[in-house]
């Protein structure tokens, strides 16, 4: 009888805790219609839309009927009919990159939504870019953009205006988990000092830090961080997927599998971790990063989350998973302006949205 009790109150709890989250609501935050403007001719992913959810559960359901191949672990390479934007990162004028799998890899918007540059489709040591499996990159305080082509194993560093190329990280088609290859990779933050901190997620299980000559300094993971290290302990990965950076250049690092943030010190050392009911693709805080809030891009429940980087408590969230206004479709791509407008992209909504918070005006909204 008292384990039943202790049951009901636990159960209670949580129902409690669950309600307690809800009750947040979306904090005010309201979308901008039309955001962005492009041009004709330009499209994020795939120029003829993917099939919408329904009809997505539809086929996989069919397949596993005829005893298709069930889906993928989670750190495998995964399906490869992914299209849309892979994720998002914006400079300190408030220019947003779009890391596109489409025609143009990269594409730089204004607030306004106006395009002001696209490119990143040349080739580069004799390799042109796969927009198809990029997965997400970076822009530096000097607005050289990094490029993360997951399935070619490298990481691309190109001038501000996309034309020329200056570093890479990782051999070309080559995998590893030594200071010059990756496996998959998946995120990376760069610090005013230069340096680099990738995620190398997907196959391997590891954090690692170059300079900003590209130099290996070190690494963050269970054992050698190889494809088999998976862990739950600090400092130890269950596919380490993207990461933020706060105004101590504090870093903290989705440990997608496992459910929560990992923060780290500028030079990799572990200070703390932060949970909730969340299953986190992509993290943001602002390139000010002074007001201890943060932006989670949640796969769970197809939303977006504000929360408290010191306790990691939720102070708004919304969206579903659709196609309508405010919805999500496996959204991975999520970073917040000066302003402190919100955006949020996914790969098969193709499309990004921007928000903006209660105290921006109707007439501010628009830009």
């Amino acid at each position: 009888m008292r384990r039943v009790l202790t049951m009901m109150l636990l159960a209670g709890a949580l129902a409690a805790g669950a309600r307690g989250v809800q009750a947040q609501g979306d904090g005010g935050y309201k979308l901008v219609p039309n955001w962005p403007k492009l041009p004709a001719g330009m499209y994020f992913g795939l120029k003829d839309a993917p099939p919408p959810p329904a009809e997505r559960e539809a086929q996989a359901a069919a397949r596993r009927a005829r005893g298709g191949a069930a889906q993928p672990a989670p750190n495998a390479q995964g399906p490869t009919n992914q299209p849309g934007i892979s994720g998002l990162a914006i400079d300190q004028q408030d220019r947003i990159y779009v890391f596109n799998r489409g025609a143009k890899p990269v594409m730089v918007f204004d607030r306004d939504g106006n395009l002001l540059l696209a490119g990143a489709d040349q080739e580069i040591n004799g390799k042109t870019i796969n927009p198809s499996w990029q997965h997400s990159g970076g822009v530096d305080w000097d607005g050289n953009v990094y490029v993360i082509e997951r399935d070619a194993h490298r990481i691309v560093k190109l001038s501000p205006k996309l034309d020329k190329f200056l570093m890479q990280l990782g051999t070309t088609n080559e995998k590893g988990n030594d200071a010059t290859h990756f496996n998959l990779p998946s995120g990376i933050a760069i610090l005013r000092s230069g340096n680099i901190v990738v995620t190398d997620g997907y196959g391997n299980n590891r954090v690692v830090l170059f300079d900003k000559h590209g130099k290996f300094i070190k690494q963050v993971g269970k054992g050698a961080g190889g494809p088999q290290d998976k862990g739950t302990g600090p400092g130890e990965w269950n596919l380490p997927h993207k990461l933020a950076v706060d105004a101590d250049e504090n870093l903290y690092i989705i440990d997608r599998e496992g459910h929560r943030l990992e923060v780290f010190d500028k030079n990799l050392n572990y200070i703390r971790e932060i949970r909730n009911d969340w299953n986190p693709w992509d993290v943001n805080i602002s390139r000010k990063g002074t007001d201890g809030i943060g932006w989670i891009a949640d796969h769970k429940d197809e939303r977006v989350l504000k929360f408290s980087l010191k306790d990691g408590k939720i102070l708004a969230m919304w969206g579903r998973q659709g196609w309508g206004p405010g919805e999500f479709d496996w959204v991975h791509g999520i970073v917040v302006d000066s302003k402190g407008a919100v955006y949020a992209a996914d790969t098969y909504g193709q499309r990004i949205q921007k928000f903006v918070p209660p105290a921006t005006s109707s007439t501010a909204a628009q830009r």
